[in-house]
């Protein structure tokens, strides 16, 4: 027993609460179909085409669709990269502003879902722009809760 040191005790406790593969899932959100977020998106774009900016990302970013499946996740990110693109960048520090923390937290997820996927990375420069303007203003603390946060969007 010269290592006693190495002995990993916890796992002789059967209370030992180790996680397992099935308790790194997130909890279940509630199921979101896309025809029940057909009319949130319609309005969505109904903002964004009428200019009022502030209106649309504060909705984009409010109760976001963490329980529907990846093709409605896909459609619902159309619509908020289309509005987000939409806005001209000496207004992106004005509407992030008006944004809570909760808010942020949800764009800095579509701001890095838009920098991985092709139809975002043709509109690089805006997203980066939005999330400079973004970092400045909130500091790195939705950046870490984002890398920590589970749900995804």
């Amino acid at each position: 027993m010269d290592n006693w040191r190495r002995i990993d005790i916890d796992a002789f406790d059967p209370e030992s609460g180790r996680l397992s593969a099935q308790d790194l899932i997130p909890p279940n959100e509630t199921v979101v179909t896309l025809q029940e977020l057909q009319p949130k998106i319609s309005q969505l774009r109904s903002l964004a085409s009428s200019g009022s900016m502030d209106s649309a990302v504060k909705l984009a970013t409010s109760d976001p669709p963490y329980g529907a499946d990846n093709s409605t996740k896909a459609t619902y990110f159309q619509a908020v990269l289309e509005a987000l693109t939409q806005v001209r960048q000496s207004d992106i520090a004005n509407i992030i502003q008006q944004l809570s923390s909760e808010q942020q937290d949800v764009l800095v997820k579509y701001l890095y879902k838009g920098m991985s996927v092709p139809e975002g990375q043709k509109q690089g420069g805006i997203l980066l722009a939005w999330f400079e303007k973004l970092t400045q203003k909130a500091g790195v603390n939705p950046i870490v809760r984002y890398l920590s946060d589970r749900r995804t969007i």
